[in-house]
């Protein structure tokens, strides 16, 4: 389950990635590059994340907070960009990575506690 874990949290970081490189201006800024990290830094949270959860409840709960949490954020940068492009849309890689950021740190309390179920 974690290698799927694994995976997933890879293709959302790189979709993340190259959707920030193709719709950064060209050459790549260095606050481009910076905006990139941030939108990429839940996704590295949560591999983290997974590779210290023991339990297989927290395993588990990691690997759909990694759906939910990569799925939101890809979906919501490639439609800002591609779909329905705004003058705005740039704002989607502060906000999504926010957002991001808030229903992790909401969710590390639950986990925390399934994954001390099996360690307890």
């Amino acid at each position: 389950m974690k290698i799927s874990t694994y995976f997933f949290i890879l293709l959302a970081a790189t979709v993340t990635t190259a959707v920030g490189i193709k719709s950064a201006s060209q050459p790549v800024t260095l606050s481009a590059c910076g905006f990139i990290v941030w939108a990429v830094s839940p996704y590295v949270y949560l591999a983290v994340k997974a590779k210290f959860v023991s339990a297989n409840a927290a395993t588990f709960a990691v690997l759909l907070l990694s759906l939910i949490a990569g799925s939101f954020g890809v979906w919501f940068i490639v439609d800002a960009m591609f779909i329905h492009p705004d003058a705005q849309g740039g704002l989607i890689y502060i906000f999504v990575p926010l957002t991001q950021w808030v229903i992790l740190v909401l969710a590390s309390v639950p986990l925390f506690f399934l994954n001390s179920v099996k360690n307890g």
